[in-house]
């Protein structure tokens, strides 16, 4: 049997032990232990190669994160890593946007290709080894031929266990007493899928083509090769002295629009200009978000245009030494826009509360501002388009595995509960009720430490918003009762420290 079916099978049964009817938590981590050792042992020179051990700890690290945490966000980035670590055993120096699409690929086609392995698999050769068990045996059966017969042989022993069993009482009552319990069509399902899940992983499908345009692709413009080229776009042929013209002109309008886009922002955030009528603060700050931060994509690849080739080189008038100026501006602008916007994001989040959607402007804000340096250090360096790709794919990866090593949702509880008393009337508690069962402990005792009596002064008032902080508590109540009866269904395998704080706080609690 090949090293890669030893290594699918046994991570399969790995799979059904540590994750049937579990909880993220320190399963993921031993997993994800198991998993890079496998990987280690299929590559060759494994630490010699920094990209791979870069990638090993992250995949360890992601899986800290769901020991930590147990959040969903924890366990994608770990289900990301070691994806990126499964293409990068095989096919070295890929990039990020390949290795992520080429691993969902190989997952999603996992079932086709087995069918697929399984039909059309030659029989191999004996080894000159095996000649004479051949010769003695007088056959020879490949790896597929085993399986089949395996399964056959499987579902006959059962056939029979099954006849035994209705044939004699006394067999009966002695199976009886073996505990097969785990074995069912809902264990038999999530372990088969656990199986295709291993065998997308450890059998990667890929484009060899496309794989080597991917990783061989130079970051480094070269001259030679650019000016070999004619300075073409969408199959027209532009003159690089009209390029630069063009690009002075286009370039100069939208420094122009964008400072006064940011002079407006400035005045009104700085100098205590009032929003239009009609517009409300919320608008101003989500519906211009999505629009800004879609412009400044427009702007990356604007630039990308620009910058694609031969203007890199162009000497001639100082026209290519005006675009990359006026570049360098607007992309400056940019930046500045961009921090406007973090500033108002975050005078709105202080101003009502924190949500995932305000979380969400933060981390497109923090792509979009990386974006724009590493176009900026593009221009300046002389990079090619791959490269940006290449650079900006991997923070994102950085960015979904920092998103990873945070309870969000404790987080925003602590965040929105922290001045609850003054803030009763205005917290949207509804919001706060659909955060995960580890919030639940925390709201609960921020509505227990509020005294309605002191922040009302009439009687009926205070009776009211009482009535409902109750209410409310009864509703945490549930949800906690119904958390610890689900994790009380759970073994050492679902452990994480954030479950585990959250079940001492709702025990010490007395309810």
């Amino acid at each position: 049997m090949k090293r890669n079916d030893v290594l699918i099978i046994v991570s399969t049964l790995l799979y059904s032990f540590f994750f049937y009817k579990q909880m993220p938590g320190i399963n993921y981590l031993l997993f994800s232990i198991v998993l890079v050792f496998m990987l280690g042992l299929r590559k060759d020179n494994v630490f010699a190669d920094k990209r791979w051990m870069v990638l090993a700890a992250l995949s360890l690290l992601t899986g800290v994160f769901v020991l930590i945490h147990g959040t969903v966000i924890s366990v994608i980035s770990n289900f990301i890593a070691l994806s990126m670590l499964a293409v990068n055993s095989l096919y070295v120096k890929s990039s990020f946007f390949f290795s992520f699409f080429v691993s969902i690929f190989s997952y999603l086609s996992s079932f086709v290709y087995l069918i697929l392995d399984l039909v059309d698999r030659k029989p191999r050769e004996p080894k000159p080894e095996e000649e004479g068990d051949k010769k003695k045996s007088g056959f020879f059966v490949d790896v597929s031929t085993k399986l089949v017969l395996g399964i056959i042989g499987f579902l006959v022993i059962a056939l029979f266990f099954v006849i035994y069993r209705r044939a004699n009482p006394l067999f009966k009552d002695f199976t009886d007493r073996i505990n097969l319990d785990f074995i069912s069509i809902q264990w038999l399902t999530f372990t088969f899928l656990g199986f295709l899940l291993m065998y997308g992983f450890f059998k990667i499908r890929h484009d060899k083509k496309l794989h080597e345009s991917d990783s061989q692709e130079s970051g480094e413009l070269n001259e030679e090769r650019v000016h070999a080229k004619p300075n073409a776009f969408l199959g027209f042929i532009i003159p690089v002295q009209m390029e630069a013209l063009i690009g002075v002109v286009f370039l100069a309008i939208l420094n122009i629009l964008l400072l006064m886009l940011n002079s407006l922002d400035l005045s009104f955030m700085f100098g205590g200009a009032d929003l239009p009528d009609g517009i409300t603060y919320s608008e101003y700050v989500h519906k211009g978000v999505g629009n800004l931060i879609f412009s400044v994509v427009l702007v990356i690849l604007i630039t990308m245009y620009f910058f694609r080739g031969q203007l890199n080189f162009f000497k001639g008038s100082g026209g290519s030494k005006a675009v990359r100026i006026l570049a360098f501006l607007w992309l400056v602008q940019n930046l500045i826009m961009l921090i406007s916007t973090a500033f108002r994001n975050q005078e709105y989040i202080s101003e009502y509360s924190l949500t995932y959607k305000r979380i969400g402007v933060y981390v497109w804000l923090v792509l979009t501002a990386v974006g724009l340096i590493t176009t900026f250090y593009k221009i300046g360096a002389k990079k090619s388009m791959w490269y940006l790709i290449r650079i900006n794919s991997w923070s994102f990866l950085i960015v979904i595995i920092l998103l990873g090593s945070t309870n969000w949702d404790m987080l925003i509880a602590k965040y929105n509960t922290r001045n609850i008393a003054e803030n009763f009337d205005d917290l949207d508690f509804e919001y706060l009720m659909n955060l995960n069962s580890n919030a639940m402990p925390i709201i609960y005792e921020a509505l227990e430490d509020i005294d309605t009596e002191t922040l009302f002064q009439s009687e009926s008032t205070a009776q009211m918003y009482d009535d409902l902080r109750v209410s409310y508590m009864y509703r945490i109540l549930g949800k906690m009762d119904a958390y610890m009866e689900k994790y009380s269904e759970k073994t050492w395998k679902s452990f994480n420290l954030d479950d585990n704080k959250t079940i001492k706080k709702i025990k010490g609690f007395g309810l």
